[in-house]
């Protein structure tokens, strides 16, 4: 997440942008004010940075994005940061709580293979490989394409299910949720049907619920039995959006089940990270809402001071969840992110800057570039791609279904690897929610001869499910031995079928990775 940059490497790179910069001519008095300004900041950044220390104040990372027409990712790259890498870190830290985890790509030249035209329709009417379903992609498309910036108030964001927190849960622990926004008549009216991400005072919460006279009552999702929550609302609990899909690594470690919601010694406001107006209450509301045990705590400090190689006092974290004048130097503010379960991109814009980054280049770009002509325009390369390609009325799943899955499995190549989509539900016993019709499955090779004895004895998603590609078909199930050969089991319209199938189709049997489900 960090590595030391020396000083005059840093200096040399700033010297080349502004080499860069001053060959655009101004066009109006505008123009020619800025192109001033941009003289004046970069000669005292380029002077004074000799004389800092190793890690700069989020002031001065700020005036070289603004100044040098980096992206945010690119201007914390210039110093030894790698932002991407804050996820990583928050899911390794954090996945004991359900929470809203980053979603914004601060690598915004990171290169991305998109569909551009689909099979036709009918081809969606029956289980296929996901390369038979796109008959032409764009290659080689940086991602500020597929994004064009982040707004105060998003339409979606992403949710993490705590591992520690599954009992009571409508979605399986340590699965990525892509959560939609709601108006507030769904959120005082939610439809028992749908799955919604609960803020509570002290945590969230992923569930089918009924809001009646005033009471939220949480709905189970198993036939285990769990006491009745009943919660004022909005009062207590706010319906903060509803679960559009999810994505899951199969199978499913075994965690431990717990029944209730934790409690904490303060309680946090109803209030979702990018509403809150200040950093310090951000800091505040979510240090309330997350209690850590001191054992914990003591732990993910000495991680984060080893990675960052830089100490936080606790003393600075107080100061940092109450109003002041001073500004986090940069290695301050991750590990007050991570901290806090808070995303940085929301530290750094409640703090004041913009991740909105039209017109800005990626340090690779603007390092490369010898003459400003280079610098392909991010604005063209956006147009580009909507003149070109051919919007079909599936693009809103497969754009979806993509994102979320690369946030999953980083190392996912939808072009390369074995992805197949379900046209059909596919009912597995002590599966919830049902993989429904939709639904993409990761496939990967089978590493040795399966073990259905030790298979069976695993529950829901802990148990690994397989799926046999027969010529066109792709039936998918739990693996049980059958006399010299193997079944699928499984489970449509309620009644259960068994698939069986001999040594000589072991070729065409892949277990399933993964999975992206629309609930």
């Amino acid at each position: 997440m960090y590595e030391y940059v020396p000083r005059h490497r840093i200096v040399d790179v700033l010297k080349h942008v502004r080499n860069l910069l001053r060959q655009v001519e101004p066009i109006d008095e505008r123009e020619r004010l800025a192109a001033e300004r941009r003289e004046i900041v970069a000669k005292y950044i380029i002077s004074n940075l000799p004389r800092t220390g190793p890690h700069p104040t989020l002031n001065a990372v700020a005036e070289i994005v603004d100044t040098f027409l980096l992206t945010i990712g690119a201007a914390h790259e210039l110093f030894g940061y790698d932002l991407e890498a804050i996820r990583q870190y928050d899911l390794r830290l954090n996945s004991g709580r359900t929470h809203i985890v980053e979603s914004y790509v601060f690598e915004r030249d990171r290169i991305v293979d998109v569909p551009l035209k689909l099979a036709p329709e009918s081809t969606f009417r029956s289980n296929a490989m996901l390369g038979d379903l796109v008959s032409e992609w764009a290659t080689g498309v940086p991602i500020r394409a597929l994004d064009e910036g982040s707004g105060d108030k998003p339409g979606s964001f992403y949710v993490h299910v705590g591992t520690d927190e599954s009992r009571g849960s409508s979605l399986p622990p340590g699965s990525l949720a892509l959560v939609n926004s709601i108006d507030m008549a769904e959120a005082l009216r939610p439809n028992p049907r749908f799955i919604y991400l609960l803020q509570f005072r002290n945590g969230y919460r992923c569930s089918r619920c009924i809001v009646s006279h005033g009471k939220l009552q949480m709905l189970s999702s198993t036939r285990d039995y769990i006491r009745a929550r009943s919660f004022a609302c909005p009062a207590e609990v706010r319906v903060a959006g509803r679960i559009q899909m999810f994505a899951h690594a199969l199978p499913q470690p075994e965690f431990e089940s717990h029944d209730r919601l934790r409690a904490g010694r303060y309680l946090a406001d109803l209030t979702l990270p990018w509403e809150h107006h200040t950093r310090d209450e951000l800091f505040l509301d979510e240090y309330r809402r997350f209690q850590r045990s001191a054992e914990e705590e003591r732990e993910i400090r000495e991680l984060l001071i080893d990675v960052l190689k830089s100490p936080l006092t606790k003393r600075t974290e107080r100061r940092y969840r109450h109003p002041g004048a001073s500004e986090p130097h940069i290695s301050t503010l991750i590990q007050l992110t991570l901290l806090h379960f808070a995303r940085y991109s929301d530290s750094l814009r409640i703090g004041g800057l913009s991740v909105r980054e039209h017109e800005r280049y990626s340090l690779n770009t603007i390092i490369n570039a010898r003459s400003v002509e280079e610098l392909a325009s991010p604005i063209d390369a956006v147009r580009s791609l909507r003149s070109e390609a051919v919007w079909n009325p599936r693009r809103r799943e497969f754009m979806d279904w993509l994102v979320l899955l690369s946030f999953k499995f980083p190392g996912l190549n939808v072009r390369e690897d074995s992805v197949v989509r379900l046209s059909h539900s596919q009912a597995l016993s002590g599966l919830q929610p049902t993989i429904a019709a939709g639904s993409w499955m990761l496939l990967k090779p089978l590493e040795g001869p399966p073990n259905s004895a030790v298979d069976r004895q695993r529950r829901g998603w802990s148990r690994p499910f397989y799926v046999l590609r027969r010529g066109m078909q792709f039936l998918t199930g739990y693996l049980e031995q059958d006399d010299a050969g193997y079944a699928l089991l499984s489970n449509t319209d309620g009644i259960p079928s068994k698939e069986r199938f001999g040594q000589d189709e072991m070729t065409s049997l892949h277990s399933v990775a993964g999975v992206a489900v629309p609930v």
